[in-house]
């Protein structure tokens, strides 16, 4: 068994380049009705079917909207009538982050004629409107009604865009242009009729996407013998666990459940389960974070739709252009591990049974909206109980623990990331804790395999599985963790089979290291790339005392700006963030009290995730949440004070910029209740999130808990809790 594991071990630790790479790593043929944004004005229409995109000016369409360095397409172009346009149609690549473009020209009559053209200072819309004319290139002319192929490759490695063009009056004409105009900023693939006013009538058919091989969230191979050697060791996985199955091996402990009193008691938590469930329904209809939750979304119809390992790849060239006012500012990326995917994959396919008759579903969806929210809502009310069975493990009396358990299930944060903002965060958090719970009660094996599962959902779970892991591993004799490490290592490697036979076998390595390139690597926009993402670390009350920002500006500070010499705001950061990673990590590794007793490892891992929350820069305020669990399970080691010091400020700085930022984002179109225009409310706490004096309270009182913590984890032995 040791054997297998090891062997799959180094399969997943082969880097993809070693095996043979396809050509392509996805082709897509036909347009998507649901991913082909489209977007119209005056008389102006878009219809939008598998076989072609109808457009009568002035309408435009965007076809794909990526970071990646290589992508090419083709596609048909019919002019049915060029109208009065200037530009009946229009064709090609621009980036609204330069406000540039580089198109195929369509041209009016009478001569029809077909150019290429470079335009800057454009204005951005749906596509780039207006602008300068700066390069122009005559590729020939063409009639009316015909099909002239288009055929575009967009090469950042080489920097260069080429089109080819070909038809009737135009044969085999080239022009290539640099992408050094565009630098490394998304562009979006757009076609357009008469996007300067006009009239004219446009149809594309034929329409091709390409995704050559490069290096994205999974890298591909094609490779038979990393096929075989895959099939071969999921197939002996499969085989050993019938074999411990048959033979009773190995030995799953039973985890009892402590009994539930009658009476009075059990109506309380009727009613409290019962107002939960009913109050967070009535936020689903308030709104959702257009971005997160339209991301949500979109992964739900690709899983369904595509299939769940293109989840790694077709997000990559889309995006949902509604939730940016029209404009493809960014593409959808899904930066997830596998554990993530499969819990999109299982909406997305409970989405399409329950409202689309098991067909497919507009990504756009209320319907998968609410039900998003409603999952995140049982797994809220699974990590209260998680929370309140962990508390009373180890050693809180009822009364304490039930009110643990209150503090997470009636917390407006955790209301308002569930059933508002729309993040599953809650369904990582119900992953750990379950670890925690089978690990506490000597089940070894169920609580590496749940750990191992919670670091493959989001990128910052790994802090869990770093601390978590060494609690894990001095808890048990070497055996123990051998086994259960062994039987962990099995299991994850043949649930991953579906993605790594579709990608390669190094697709978990492959997404860990490329989130770490996006956001501690430099590889994202820089504009994307920030000291904070609006939540209250350490970072906005840094740029205030060094460059004397002020509101928003503190926290959006690009984190690639200079701090100290030569060394980043980034850079600071990764510094802090591993020192107190390495301390937190010695602690349980040379402390022996870390370690001994029910939980006793449970504060030091709340300093560890809190402070990674608190001194790494680009941190959202959502994340602030993963937090909370194990604040509300340290009440052993803190007074009546400390502790509703705590708790209530973390609690209300994750709320507080949560309310804030979608309150800046919503539009009142789309979400009128919870819109600032329409809600005195959210006004109020759109003032409060970016109000200079409350940010730095706000922060100021972070760090104070934060310390606070840590000064009653590390003392000689923990306090009796005080009577409530």
């Amino acid at each position: 068994m040791p054997a297998l594991a090891l062997a799959m071990l180094a399969i997943t630790a082969v880097p993809a380049q070693v095996w043979r790479a396809p050509v392509n790593d996805a082709v897509y043929t036909g347009f998507d009705p649901n991913l082909a944004f489209t977007a119209e004005a005056g008389s102006g229409t878009a219809r939008v079917s598998r076989a072609e995109v109808d457009m009568t000016a002035p309408a435009s369409v965007n076809l794909a909207t990526t970071l990646l360095p290589k992508l090419s397409s083709s596609f048909d172009v019919v002019v049915e009538n060029a109208g009065d346009a200037t530009q009946p149609a229009r064709v090609g690549f621009w980036s609204p982050w330069t406000e540039t473009g580089q198109f195929i020209l369509f041209g009016p009559a009478p001569g029809h004629l077909i150019t290429a053209e470079t335009i800057v200072k454009g204005k951005n819309g749906p596509t780039l409107l207006s602008g300068d004319v700066t390069t122009l290139h005559e590729l020939g002319s063409y009639r009316l009604g015909l099909p002239y192929k288009v055929a575009v490759v967009l090469d950042k490695t080489l920097g260069t865009i080429t089109y080819r063009v070909t038809g009737p009056d135009v044969t085999n004409a080239v022009a290539s242009v640099p992408t050094s105009v565009f630098g490394n900023v998304q562009v979006s693939l757009n076609a357009s009729a008469a996007p300067d006013g006009g009239s004219s009538h446009v149809v594309l058919r034929n329409f091709s996407l390409t995704l050559p091989h490069q290096r994205i969230w999974a890298t591909k191979a094609d490779d038979p013998l990393q096929t075989t050697i895959l099939v071969i060791l999921a197939l002996a996985g499969l085989v050993l666990l019938a074999l411990a199955a048959a033979g009773r091996r190995p030995h799953w402990r039973s985890v009892r459940m402590p009994a539930i009193q009658r009476g009075p008691v059990l109506y309380a938590m009727a009613g409290a389960v019962a107002f939960y469930l009913a109050g967070n329904a009535l936020l689903f209809v308030l709104g959702g974070q257009p971005f997160d939750m339209g991301d949500e979304k979109l992964y739900a119809y690709v899983a369904r739709t595509y299939g769940l390992a293109q989840l790694y790849y077709l997000p990559n060239i889309v995006s949902m252009t509604w939730v940016w006012g029209g404009i493809p500012y960014i593409e959808s990326a899904f930066p997830y591990e596998p554990t993530s995917a499969y819990l999109h994959t299982a909406i997305g396919w409970l989405g399409s049974f329950l409202f689309a008759g098991g067909g497919t579903f507009s990504p756009r969806s209320v319907q998968i909206e609410y039900l998003t929210k409603s999952v995140n809502v049982l797994f809220g009310l699974a990590d209260a109980g998680l929370i309140y069975l962990l508390s009373r493990h180890i050693g809180l009396s009822r009364r304490w623990s039930a009110i643990a358990g209150a503090l997470f299930l009636f917390n407006p944060a955790v209301w308002f990331s569930m059933s508002v903002w729309g993040q599953t965060h809650v369904f990582s958090l119900c992953l750990v804790l379950t670890s925690i719970w089978l690990a506490e009660k000597q089940h070894v094996t169920g609580a590496w395999l749940l750990l191992a599962a919670s670091c493959l959902t989001r990128p910052q779970m790994l802090v869990f599985g770093l601390l978590l892991g060494i609690v894990f591993l001095r808890k048990s004799t070497w055996r123990q963790n051998l086994t259960s490490l062994s039987w962990t290592v099995i299991v994850v490697f043949i649930l991953l089979t579906p993605f790594t036979l579709a990608t390669s076998a190094s697709l978990p390595v492959d997404v860990m290291l490329h989130n770490l390139n996006v956001q501690e690597g430099g590889g994202n926009v820089a504009i994307l790339t920030t000291v904070s993402q609006d939540s209250y670390s350490i970072w906005p009350l840094v740029t205030y005392a060094v460059r004397g920002a002020s509101s928003l500006s503190r926290a959006f500070t690009p984190s690639s700006d200079l701090l100290i010499g030569s060394l980043t705001y980034a850079r600071v950061s990764q510094i802090l963030t591993v020192s107190a990673m390495l301390v937190v990590a010695g602690t349980l590794v040379f402390k022996k009290k870390a370690t001994d007793g029910a939980g006793a490892y449970i504060p030091f891992v709340a300093i560890g995730i809190a402070s990674f929350l608190m001194l790494l820069t680009g941190i959202v305020s959502t994340h602030f949440l993963l937090a909370l669990p194990f604040l509300l399970l340290s009440r052993k080691w803190m007074s009546n004070q400390a502790y509703y010091f705590v708790i209530a400020i973390w609690s209300i700085t994750t709320f507080v910029p949560m309310y804030g930022d979608m309150g800046v984002v919503i539009s009142a179109q789309d979400y009128p209740l919870l819109a600032r225009t329409h809600n005195q409310v959210t006004q109020f706490f759109v003032n409060l999130y970016s109000s200079d004096r409350f940010i730095t309270v706000a922060v100021v009182a972070n760090i104070c808990a934060v310390i606070w913590l840590a000064l009653l984890a590390f003392r000689s032995a923990p306090p009796v809790p005080e009577a409530c």
